[in-house]
């Protein structure tokens, strides 16, 4: 593993500012679940997969890899979620998605204990379980509305970053293109889903311009960034994304929140960034 904070936490906010106007470039595009996955997951590969192949071509002349098992599960990790976000946008409002989102962070800690041995204090079980009220109140209001398989779409892609996070530091190995091997897994449902059934798009050129740069940048940043600081950390970055998509989306479309939705997701952001700050105080150098 390495540790440089300052290029860990550059890396995460890049990651985690650009990832924020993923949503209302994939909804301007005026497509489905399916045809939105076929074409961003496409982009990916074509972006990344060539980068990967030949960076793995060029390490093997040193007796190393950069595709082994460990590239291969988190991009497939990194394929699951985005199977399950593109599902999700499609599925709940803006403000539900990515309220479920910010579970990023206390997730990611939750499997470090299991896969890293760094077990949770006192501060991060409170600040779970204030969280799970949160979401609670949340998905209980998506019961009434008919959106409960999108929040558990959220819920789906929020664990499957949590734990690509938590691999990619357990390894310490740069997996910045192992989004092309997501894109390959999504592509391998979104394609046959969206020829089968998905007219074209309205307006394609937002999905070519999320693919080919929003998504690219995003990824490449997000997937680095645990390689230089602990993974509940680079998942808080992911925040930026819970504060400025319902910003974006409602300036656009016009998309309130409700009372109950703004109430949960209140909950859940007061208490992650509680548990952040206690975090900070208790890794502060300056107390030692």
């Amino acid at each position: 593993m390495h540790h440089d904070p300052r290029k860990g936490a550059l890396l995460g906010f890049v990651g985690g500012l650009v990832i924020s106007f993923d949503v209302p470039m994939i909804r301007l595009a005026g497509a489905d679940a399916w045809s939105s996955l076929a074409i961003r997951s496409a982009c990916l590969v074509l972006l990344f997969m060539p980068l990967a192949i030949a960076a793995h071509h060029r390490a093997r002349q040193w007796g190393q890899k950069v595709i082994d098992r460990h590239w291969l599960e988190v991009g497939a990790l990194y394929g699951l979620s985005n199977i399950f976000f593109t599902w999700a946008v499609f599925s709940t409002s803006t403000a539900n998605l990515v309220f479920i989102l910010a579970l990023n962070p206390l997730l990611a800690a939750l499997i470090a204990w299991v896969l890293i041995g760094e077990k949770p204090g006192l501060a991060t079980w409170l600040a779970i379980a204030a969280t799970i009220v949160g979401v609670g109140l949340i998905v209980a209001e998506g019961l009434g509305r008919g959106t409960t398989g999108g929040d558990l779409a959220a819920f789906g892609a929020a664990a499957s970053i949590a734990l690509l996070l938590v691999r990619s530091r357990k390894t310490g190995a740069d997996l910045s293109l192992s989004p092309g091997f997501g894109g390959v897994i999504a592509l391998m449902v979104g394609l046959p889903l969206a020829l089968a059934y998905s007219p074209m798009p309205q307006a394609p050129q937002w999905l070519l311009a999320n693919g080919l740069v929003v998504v690219p940048i995003a990824a490449f940043c997000l997937a680095l960034a645990p390689r230089y600081i602990p993974a509940p950390q680079a998942a808080m970055f992911y925040l930026l994304e819970t504060v400025l998509a319902p910003v974006w989306v409602f300036l656009i479309f016009g998309e309130t929140v409700t009372k109950m939705t703004l109430t949960g997701g209140a909950i859940v952001l007061v208490a992650i960034v509680l548990h952040s700050l206690w975090e900070l105080r208790e890794n502060n150098p300056a107390k030692e």
